[in-house]
């Protein structure tokens, strides 16, 4: 019979050791059985049969450690329960399950681990069968692809000589997703409708993609950036303060964004830290445009290798722009042609966004160029009426 798990798991958390590791068992073994022969040398050299017996006494502690520390780490089968996404700089848990069958008394160690970073996790075998559910907690500073390192489970029992190890899982991939930026989407599109100027016919199609006003959904408070269409003056003169209305959107938004990665040859600590600030922003701007049910976002990164991403809506695409951002190691310009080549017709007639890692970026331009129309442009900076990083 299977005990049942815990209420509340323990929790291991995967970080880099500060102190010194721990030091190997081979290299109590060695000393060990340096030690026997040592011994076993002078016995046999000067006839003492007493010595002699230690010597093989060393050895045979050995050996019953060797053979004890192999059962203590059999008969143990793990899963990795699913994971949720992992985001830069945010902590995140995960559920592993351990199945003990209870054939064998003794200890063993589980060790999870990611590059340096190692989560160990002491268990004690009673002989009769368990379940546990451990949960690992890790905090990964930076986004990209990372080596989850098969799981194990070593044992020294019961002298600490020798040592066992056991694979209980493979190693898989871990994509660290770039932590976000926080982004008010209702003051992104009136901010998108304010800096795309140009003829009259394209602030009309602006204004039907981006803001799809169909019906009032509510009243609050203005705040900056609000259009002074959506002012109810009716209410402003009730309450004595400026108040809009808020719509419902009637049709699905949608958006063009294209990011500039630049990376000079040599980068700078400031090169690298504005790189991830437009990874970040750009995160940002996908989950939150794509969170309104039907939102449309297309995303084009002209990076030394181009590529881009479209498709319908939901979870499960922005998901892939946020890994591919993730992903996304920056570098010089490349074609922003080459970038818009793979999408649709529809979604490069969506207003276009640029963000980019510098300020003098060519890429507003060269985006212009490609699409016929002027592209709204955000290079790193301060943050702006619409975002703020976390």
């Amino acid at each position: 019979m299977v005990s049942p798990p815990p209420a509340e798991p323990d929790v291991i958390e995967l970080a880099v050791p500060t102190g010194p590791g721990p030091r190997t068992p081979w290299r109590e073994a060695i000393f060990w059985m340096l030690a026997a022969a040592v011994l076993l040398f002078i016995g046999i050299l000067k006839g003492i049969n007493l010595v002699i017996v230690m010597a093989y006494l060393l050895a045979g502690l050995w050996v019953v450690n060797f053979l004890l520390a192999r059962r203590a780490v059999s008969g143990i089968a793990a899963r990795r329960l699913p994971r949720p996404p992992v985001v830069a700089g945010a902590p995140t848990e995960w559920n592993v399950e351990i199945h003990d069958d209870g054939s064998r008394k003794g200890a063993w160690t589980l060790h999870e681990r990611i590059d340096e970073a190692t989560a160990a996790w002491l268990v004690v075998r009673t002989g009769a069968p368990a379940t546990f559910r451990p949960r690992i907690r890790a905090t990964i500073p930076r986004r990209g692809r990372y080596t989850l390192e098969p799981m194990v489970a070593r044992s020294t029992y019961p002298f600490g000589l020798a040592s066992r190890a056991k694979q209980l899982l493979p190693g898989e991939e871990l994509i660290v997703l770039p932590r976000p930026a926080r982004v008010d989407g209702e003051r992104l599109r009136a901010w998108l409708f304010r800096a795309w100027a140009g003829r009259d016919e394209e602030r009309r199609k602006l204004r039907r993609v981006v803001e799809r006003e169909a019906e009032v959904h509510g009243l609050r408070d203005y705040r900056a950036g609000d259009s002074p269409r959506r002012v109810h003056w009716k209410a402003t003169a009730r309450r004595g303060k400026l108040t809009v209305r808020e719509y419902e959107d009637s049709a699905p938004p949608r958006v063009l964004l294209i990011v500039d990665p630049w990376l000079p040859k040599k980068p700078s600590e400031a090169d690298r830290a504005n790189l991830e600030a437009v990874i970040s922003l750009a995160a940002g701007v996908c989950r939150e445009w794509r969170r309104a049910a039907g939102a449309r976002l297309a995303l084009a990164v002209a990076g030394p290798t181009p590529w881009s991403l479209d498709g319908p809506p939901g979870p499960a695409l922005t998901e892939q722009l946020l890994v591919g951002l993730a992903l996304e190691s920056g570098g010089v310009t490349g074609d922003v042609a080459a970038a818009l080549g793979g999408l649709t017709r529809g979604a490069k007639a969506a207003p276009a966004l640029v963000l980019s890692s510098r300020v003098d970026s060519p890429m507003p331009e060269a985006v212009s160029k490609v699409l016929g129309r002027k592209a709204a442009f955000v290079p790193i900076g301060p943050p702006a009426e619409w975002y703020q990083f976390t």
